[in-house]
């Protein structure tokens, strides 16, 4: 160590002519200016207070969201929270109902029925109208619809017997021992109330010659007993002839209603459940049941 500072010091002694000069005697050139010195501002590490005004100089100190700069034409997005699953309920504003005037109007809808035409092949019998009934002492017992008017009196009932002929019928009531024979041949009068003149006792029930007779129809037979009497014995054109040969073999028993109307008409129901009406003026016809 002691040679090589030797060494240096001889080096020196060689060159420079004047010998060795102190640093503080050594002047600058008047054109050179001094130095200028920059006081540091980074903080004392040691320091327990840091001064959180001074800017930092360590990078790895400084938030990477202080240091992200852009140029002025970039807008610069903040995140932020991604949306709730919750949905979160609008509030809305009901309108409050307003009362409407009173209508001083009623207005009644119609419905129009089209109806088309239809093919018949027979005229249509007009309805029957049925007004309303009056209030009746006494009551209809059997007949629906009730007809209108009063009946006289209470329905009687007791024992009848039907049948059917070609161009009528019979009934007989037993409560007036009556026979009523109806005809269909278009003559008047139409129906013919008769006494029933027969006696089981003394009177055969039947003509056996007529059985064989050239003039009975294919499947027609004679009547019996009452009806039987009546029809062989009055003049043929009065019921014979007009009403035709019977078209049941036996005649049938039933349980008979009779009512009669204040005007007159009769009501009087067959074995069948059908109600004849027989008017004062000599006419008859179904009231219920069907017509023929």
């Amino acid at each position: 160590m002691m040679t090589l500072t030797l060494l240096i010091l001889a080096a020196c002694t060689g060159t420079r002519q004047d010998g060795p000069r102190l640093l503080a005697e050594s002047t600058l050139g008047a054109t050179i200016p001094p130095p200028t010195v920059t006081p540091s501002n980074t903080p004392d590490p040691l320091s327990a207070t840091p001064d959180v005004s001074a800017t930092p100089t360590f990078s790895e100190m400084v938030s990477p969201l202080q240091l992200v700069t852009a140029p002025a034409d970039v807008v610069i997005v903040t995140p932020t929270l991604p949306p709730s699953k919750t949905p979160t309920r609008t509030p809305t504003q009901t309108a409050s109902p307003t009362q409407s005037p009173t209508p001083t109007q009623t207005v009644t809808a119609t419905t129009t029925v089209f109806l088309f035409p239809t093919l018949i092949s027979s005229p249509i019998p007009a309805p029957v109208i049925v007004p309303v009934n009056q209030l009746c002492p006494t009551n209809w017992a059997y007949i629906q619809p009730q007809p209108p008017g009063c009946p006289l009196a209470p329905a009687t009932v007791g024992q009848g017997v039907y049948q059917t002929f070609e161009r009528g019928h019979m009934i007989w009531v037993g409560q007036q021992d009556a026979i009523y024979v109806m005809y269909n041949d278009g003559a008047t009068p139409y129906w013919t109330r008769y006494n029933d003149p027969f006696d089981e006792a003394i009177h055969p029930w039947d003509d056996p010659g007529l059985n064989s007779s050239p003039a009975r129809p294919p499947n027609t037979w004679q009547p019996r007993r009452g009806f039987g009497k009546l029809w062989r014995e009055r003049p043929p054109e009065e019921i014979l002839n007009r009403v035709g040969w019977a078209t049941i073999e036996v005649e049938a028993p039933f349980s008979v209603k009779i009512q009669t109307r204040d005007d007159g008409t009769i009501f009087v129901n067959d074995s069948t459940g059908r109600v004849f009406m027989l008017t004062p003026a000599g006419n008859w016809n179904l009231y219920a049941g069907y017509s023929f």
